[in-house]
């Protein structure tokens, strides 16, 4: 059992009664007609919880439903995510909160915590109703997807989020420096003939947002920090007393720039996957504690949106791809950004303790602990009273990923054929498991 927020590591027998956690007991448990799940070998950690994803629902159900996004994250091991706004309509009001709630209820999987729009429509002009939204169930408020241009205009939103208690979720993007970039600029958009977006068009914006934090003393986090100098920022903020919180993908942290050259549109996101470098400094930061969270910014695509029909033949078993040409540039350009990611982050998270890098109780932290702090959820800890959210991890068990076997709908995924060790092996939500992997 690893419990940080506890203060526990060590082999413990777990008593689940009522939906709450009743014992915690070393010489072991013993209550008559008890249903018993036995997970010798494996860990037993306080349910994940990722800060950062994309269900879709409502307006692009050939994407990702709330039920089948939900039934994914439970299958990676989540008891909880946080859904973000970027939905047709938008989550900026409380009627829309309530519906992904209500489809959370019906899908009788992971948890649902809905994240509210900053602006109304992800325009950047007019603020939501902060108070209303929280009131509905929002515990999270962000643009994710667009940033927020107007500095007034965030710090309006600073100071709301800050009377109520909670964060602001920042999506760093100074577009006038992405200029629409395909790929990280460097020799792999270069050599493929599309469009560069340069690191400075992410730390620039990390850079007026911090000051502002800093400025106003609200809560803000920075999501999937992709850049060394990003890192260096959020570093600097917080010597000078700024309250921020920072994540990064797996994705981030394990492939690079060329990873497109092999994966094409599958391996295109916003930020894009940066030089090897930023991905040795990322990892650093993980192990140094700057970076607090893993989330996985599941980002689910049909293959028409990934223009991967009309790119197929440039990206195959080949290596390396040869420049597009216009059309196929156009095409890639134009290919909606993001990757699958709930059934696999847990797998490669796993990675940075087979080496060496952290210590298993860390990774608990990053995916479980520090993710409930920043959304002022009750959760996070196996704590006697707590409520039974419980991941079971088999550290050790060797698996393939195989998109066409995923939960998910979609398919977009750039780690298609990896070997991976270690895996979410039976998922429980308020005592009740809603994924057991020994069936699978």
């Amino acid at each position: 059992m690893i419990d940080p927020a506890s203060a526990l590591d060590g082999e413990y027998d777990v008593l689940i009664r009522d939906g709450e956690i009743a014992a915690v007991e070393r010489a072991g448990i013993r209550v008559p007609d008890a249903n018993s799940v036995d997970a010798r070998g494996c860990w037993i950690v306080p349910g994940l919880i990722d800060p950062h994803v994309h269900l879709r629902d409502p307006g692009f159900p050939e994407k990702e439903t709330i039920s089948t996004g939900l039934r994914a994250a439970a299958a990676g091991g989540f008891t909880t995510v946080a859904a973000m706004a970027n939905t047709s309509p938008v989550n900026d009001n409380p009627a829309i909160t309530r519906y992904m709630l209500e489809r959370a209820r019906e899908a009788h999987s992971a948890r649902l915590v809905p994240v509210s729009a900053v602006t109304r429509g992800l325009r950047g002009t007019e603020l939501v109703d902060f108070a209303a939204m929280i009131e509905a169930g929002a515990r999270l408020f962000s643009d994710d997807g667009i940033p927020i241009d107007d500095a007034m205009v965030l710090s309006r939103a600073l100071d709301a989020a800050k009377r109520l208690g909670y964060a602001v979720a920042l999506h760093e993007e100074d577009r006038g420096l992405s200029c629409d970039g395909a790929l990280n600029a460097g020799a792999v958009s270069r050599h493929l003939g599309v469009s560069g977006y340069t690191d400075s068009a992410e730390s620039e914006r990390v850079r007026r947002d911090l000051a502002l934090a800093i400025g106003s003393g609200a809560a803000v986090h920075v999501c999937h920090v992709s850049t060394a100098e990003s890192i260096e920022l959020i570093r600097a903020a917080r010597r000078h007393g700024a309250q921020v919180t920072c994540e990064v993908t797996p994705h981030h942290f394990t492939l690079d720039e060329s990873a497109a050259m092999v994966w094409g549109t599958n391996a295109k996101m916003n930020p894009p996957l940066r030089s090897h470098g930023d991905v040795e400094d990322l990892l650093g930061a993980i192990r140094d504690g700057t970076i607090d969270m893993i989330a996985t910014d599941h980002a689910p695509h049909d293959p028409k949106s990934k223009r991967m029909e009309q790119l197929g033949a440039y990206f195959g078993p080949g290596h390396p791809v040869p420049q597009l040409d216009h059309g196929g540039a156009e095409e890639f350009a134009h290919a909606a950004n993001g990757v699958v990611g709930l059934e696999t982050a847990l797998g490669l998270a796993l990675q940075l303790i087979h080496r060496s890098l952290i210590e298993p109780a860390r990774l608990v932290e990053m995916m479980s602990m520090n993710p409930a702090a920043l959304m002022r959820l009750e959760a996070g800890t196996l704590a006697i009273g707590a409520i039974a959210d419980v991941t079971v991890i088999n550290p050790n068990l060797e698996w393939t990923v195989a998109p066409e076997k995923f939960l998910s709908k979609s398919r977009n995924t750039p780690f298609a054929g990896m070997r991976l060790k270690g895996r979410a092996v039976m998922t429980i939500v308020g005592g009740e498991i809603v994924y057991d992997g020994r069936k699978a």
